[in-house]
C-alpha cells in the first residue's frame, strides 16, 4: 500500500512538473530564426535591454524575421528622417551543446528601391557587439525608488565597435563575434545607420548576412525615409561631464600635451554625435601659457571645424558649433555655503567673465551658449536638522549670493550673455510667495533635478526668457539611467523635454566609474544601487579588461545612445508640431502623460517597445505632412 502511494505521488509530481514545464515561456519568440548550430537569431528594437540569460520576446511585427507581414520581402523594417540615427539589434542565443562558437556579421550597402533616388550620399553603417556587466547592486533607491529589471544579473550597456576611430583614425577592433558557451545565453549585436541630409526621400534596402559557422544567413533590411530633415543644431541642449579628464584614456592629465588635446577632442566627437555636449570639469583655472593650450583644444568646437571632414567627422551637427559651453572655472561650493562670499570674490568672478567675454569675441565663439558653474545644490534641502526660521535665514543667504554672483558676471560681460548655473534638489515654486527667497528675478539658468522641476514654474520662467533644465532623478518624474533601467527609460528624458517646453538636461557625470575596474564597476560609488551611475561612456585604453585589444578614445554606452534616440524623438515632435500643432501635442501628451514634479505615483510612460516605435512613425507621418 505505502509503495502504491509512493509511486502515485510520485506520478502526481512529475505531472505537476510537466505542467509546469509547459506552461513557462520559451526562451524564444516565436519570430526568431534557428539556424542549422544550435543558435537562435532574433531581432530587436534599440530599446531591447535582454540580459544574459531573459528569453527573447518579439517586440514589434517590424522585427519578426520568419513571418512576412507585408509582403514586401523584408525582415526588418525601419523609418528615418534626414540627419537622424537609427538603430536595430540582432540577438544570438545559444540554445544547444553543439551551438557555434561565434558568429559573422557583414553589412551590405543600402540601395534605393527606385532609380529616381540614385544619389552620392551614402548611408553609413556600424557594428557593435555588446559587453554584459554583472549588476550587483541594483535596487535604484538612492534618490526615489524606480522600477528597475531583476538583479543581480547580467546585462549590455558597453558598446564595443567592430571599427574604432575619431580624428580621422580608424582601427579594427574584432572580425568576428564571439557567442556564450553557456546555452541560453544571448549576445546582442547594434547595427547602427546615420541618414545623410542630402539623401533623397524614398525606399531603400540592405542585405545583412549572418554568418554561424559555415552557414549564411541573409536577412533583408527595408528603411522609409521621410521627406523631413532633423536640425545640425539641437533644439534641446544636452550636457554631460567628464570628470577625471582622461587619465584611464592614457592621455594623463596635463592639458598642455598634444594627446591629452586629441583626447579631449575625440571625446567632444562622441557627444556630438549624440547630440549632447560633454564638458570636464575643470581643476584648475589655465594661466596665462595655459589659455593657449585651451585654445589649441577647444577652438574647433566652438568654432565647429572639429566636426568636418577635416577632423574625420561624418554625421549629425557637421561644421555646426556646440550649442552650449562652461567657463573652465572651477566648481567652488557645493551641498552647503558656509558664509557669505567676500568683496574679492566677487571682483574676482566680474574679472573672470571679462577675460572669457573678450576670448568670446576675439575667437568669434558666437554661436554657443555660455554658463558658469560655480554653486552646485547649495540650497538643496539640508541632512542636519535645522529649525524653520535657521533655514529661511541661510536660504536667504544663500540666494542673495548667487543675485550678487550673477550680477558681477554681468558687469565683467556688459550684458547677459554669460548665466550661472543654479542646481538643486528643491523645487523652486515653493519660495515663489516669499520675497525674501525667490529666485525668479536672481537665476536664468535653472537646472533642479527632476522630481524638483515644476513645469508651471519653469514654464514662466521661458517665457520671461530663461533655461530650464533639469537633472537626473527616477520615477516618476524621469527614466531611471542605471544600467538594468528599462531600455525606454533614457529616451524619456528628451521626450519629456520636448513635452514640458524645456530647454536643456543635464547628466552630471559621464565617465566617473572605478579607475581599476571601469567596466565592472561603473559607478561613482562601490554601493551606488543606481548601477551606471556617472558612466555613459567607457574608456578604450582599458578594453583589455574585457578581452579586447585596447584602443583609443571613448567607446559608447546603450544609455547613451538611448538618450540621443529621446533627443531625435524631441526633434521630430518640434517637426510635426510646426504642421499640426493640435494632434503633435495630444500624441505627445499620450506618450508621457505626467513627469517632473507633477508627477505621482509610478512612472506614466509605457515601458513596451512597440508604443515608442509607433510613435515614432506617427511624428514622422504628422512632420511630413504638406501644409
Amino acid at each position: 500500500m505505502r509503495k502504491n502511494l509512493f509511486q502515485f505521488a510520485c506520478l502526481g509530481l512529475a505531472v505537476i512538473a510537466a505542467v509546469f514545464w509547459w506552461q513557462r515561456p520559451p526562451a524564444f519568440s516565436p519570430g526568431c530564426l534557428l539556424t542549422d548550430h544550435d543558435v537562435v537569431i532574433c531581432a530587436a528594437s534599440n530599446m531591447a535591454r535582454f540580459g544574459r540569460s531573459d528569453p527573447i520576446v518579439l517586440e514589434h511585427p517590424n522585427f519578426n524575421l520568419v513571418e512576412d507581414v507585408t509582403g514586401d520581402g523584408a525582415s526588418i523594417k525601419l523609418h528615418a528622417a534626414r540627419n537622424e540615427y537609427v538603430a536595430f539589434q540582432l540577438i544570438f542565443r545559444n540554445v544547444g551543446s553543439a551551438a557555434a562558437e561565434e558568429v559573422d556579421v557583414e553589412l551590405g550597402e543600402w540601395l534605393p528601391d527606385s532609380p529616381r533616388q540614385s544619389s552620392e550620399a551614402a548611408i553609413d553603417n556600424r557594428i557593435y557587439q555588446a559587453h554584459y556587466h554583472l549588476v550587483d547592486k541594483g535596487a535604484y533607491t538612492w534618490g526615489p525608488k524606480s522600477a528597475v529589471r531583476d538583479w543581480p544579473a547580467k546585462y549590455p550597456d558597453a558598446l564595443v565597435p567592430k571599427t574604432h576611430g575619431c580624428l580621422g583614425s580608424s582601427v579594427q577592433v574584432f572580425d568576428t563575434i564571439n557567442l556564450p558557451a553557456e546555452p541560453h545565453e544571448n549576445q546582442a549585436v547594434w547595427i547602427e545607420s546615420y541618414i545623410p541630409p542630402d539623401l533623397p526621400p524614398g525606399e531603400y534596402s540592405m542585405q545583412l548576412s549572418a554568418k554561424v559557422a559555415e552557414q549564411v544567413i541573409p536577412l533583408q533590411i527595408a528603411l522609409t525615409v521621410f521627406d523631413i530633415q532633423l536640425p545640425n543644431k539641437p533644439s534641446i541642449d544636452a550636457i554631460g561631464e567628464v570628470y577625471r579628464s582622461y587619465n584611464l584614456e592614457g592621455a594623463g592629465y596635463d592639458r598642455s600635451q598634444q594627446s591629452w588635446q586629441r583626447m579631449a577632442q575625440c571625446y567632444q566627437q562622441m557627444a556630438h554625435e549624440h547630440r549632447t555636449v560633454f564638458m570636464e570639469r575643470t581643476p584648475e583655472l589655465p594661466d596665462t601659457a595655459g589659455w593657449q593650450d585651451y585654445i589649441d583644444t577647444y577652438q574647433s568646437t566652438l568654432d565647429g571645424s572639429l566636426f568636418t571632414d577635416r577632423y574625420g567627422y561624418h554625421g549629425t551637427g557637421e561644421n555646426t558649433p556646440v550649442t552650449v559651453w562652461r567657463t573652465p572655472w572651477p566648481q567652488e561650493f557645493n551641498i552647503k555655503l558656509e558664509a557669505p562670499l567676500r568683496l574679492s570674490d566677487f571682483n574676482r568672478y566680474e574679472r573672470l567673465s571679462k577675460e572669457w567675454k573678450q576670448r568670446a569675441n576675439e575667437h568669434e565663439w558666437k554661436h554657443t551658449k555660455f554658463f558658469a558653474y560655480v554653486f552646485d545644490e547649495v540650497d538643496g534641502p539640508e541632512k542636519v536638522k535645522s529649525s524653520k526660521e535657521q533655514r529661511r535665514k541661510y536660504l536667504a543667504m544663500v540666494h542673495e549670493q548667487m543675485d550678487l554672483l550673477q550680477r558681477a558676471l554681468d558687469v565683467g560681460t556688459k550684458d547677459n550673455s554669460l548665466d550661472l548655473l543654479w542646481t538643486s534638489h528643491s523645487n523652486p515654486a515653493i519660495w515663489e510667495s516669499d520675497p525674501l527667497l525667490d529666485l525668479s528675478d536672481k537665476v536664468r539658468l535653472w537646472s533642479p533635478n527632476a522630481s524638483a522641476a515644476d513645469p508651471a514654474f519653469l514654464s514662466k520662467r521661458i517665457n520671461d526668457g530663461d533655461s530650464a533644465w533639469f537633472y537626473h532623478s527616477g520615477h516618476p518624474a524621469v527614466g531611471a539611467h542605471s544600467i538594468n533601467a528599462h531600455g525606454v527609460d533614457m529616451r524619456t528624458w528628451g521626450v519629456i523635454g520636448a513635452r514640458y517646453g524645456l530647454t536643456g538636461q543635464f547628466m552630471w557625470a559621464v565617465n566617473l566609474g572605478s579607475d581599476d575596474k571601469p567596466f565592472a564597476e561603473p559607478s561613482y560609488k562601490p554601493d551606488d544601487d543606481r548601477f551606471g551611475n556617472g558612466v555613459l561612456v567607457y574608456p578604450g585604453n582599458q578594453m583589455d579588461k574585457i578581452g579586447f585589444a585596447k584602443i583609443p578614445g571613448p567607446i559608447p554606452s546603450m544609455r547613451l545612445k538611448t538618450w540621443r534616440r529621446g533627443l531625435q524623438d524631441a526633434e521630430l515632435f518640434f517637426l510635426a508640431e510646426e504642421k499640426n500643432p493640435k494632434d503633435a501635442r495630444e500624441l505627445i501628451r499620450s506618450m508621457i502623460p505626467e513627469a517632473l514634479a507633477s508627477a505621482r505615483g509610478e512612472a506614466s510612460w509605457p515601458l513596451e517597445p512597440a508604443a515608442w516605435i509607433d510613435f515614432k512613425v506617427r511624428l514622422l507621418n504628422m512632420a511630413s505632412q504638406s501644409n
